[in-house]
């Protein structure tokens, strides 16, 4: 099985001078963006300023993280990562999230921009693949598989650590 840890943490943009809290995700101990960042850059070398530009939901936006990760999803599929300026219409990562008696399973993990099943939010399909796109192959990343009491107490621990913040 696989394991998840939701984290609070800060995002520090050092171009732009700001960070603020966000609620990254580990998968095994890895951080979900890097492992999106080995699928998006096959030769990347691991240095945080060359990753994938996604960041985890801004604290603020705790209920709507909640909601997402027990599957009440705002939009057709469950977002795990939103595009650094916070908004998940620009970029995001998604997955289709199955919960059972004993398990809850992350699947079709993809960035429903970059992905060769959906269309681009700026161009048609078939004109980008006319033009020369490759859509990127996001099948290395996942499924991952969670045991459910596993995954539903890091999202309790998460919860209470964001509440304690709220005080």
């Amino acid at each position: 099985m696989d394991t998840i840890k939701f984290v609070i943490e800060q995002y520090v943009d050092e171009e732009g001078g700001y960070r603020f809290p966000v609620i990254n995700i580990y998968i095994n101990n890895s951080n979900l963006i890097d492992l999106v960042t080995k699928i998006e850059k096959k030769d990347w070398d691991g240095d945080i300023k060359t990753r994938s530009s996604y960041i985890g939901f801004e604290v603020p936006r705790f209920g709507q993280f909640r909601n997402e990760m027990l599957g009440r999803k705002i939009y057709a599929r469950s977002v795990l990562l939103t595009c650094t300026c916070t908004i998940e219409l620009c970029g995001s990562i998604t997955a289709d999230i199955a919960f059972n008696e004993r398990t809850i399973t992350w699947s079709d993990l993809r960035s429903p921009y970059l992905s060769s099943n959906t269309y681009s939010p700026f161009v048609d399909e078939a004109d980008a693949l006319k033009e020369g796109w490759k859509p990127l192959d996001y099948s290395g990343l996942g499924p991952f598989v969670f045991e459910r009491g596993q995954y539903l107490s890091a999202l309790d621990a998460v919860t209470q650590e964001w509440h304690q913040q709220k005080l």
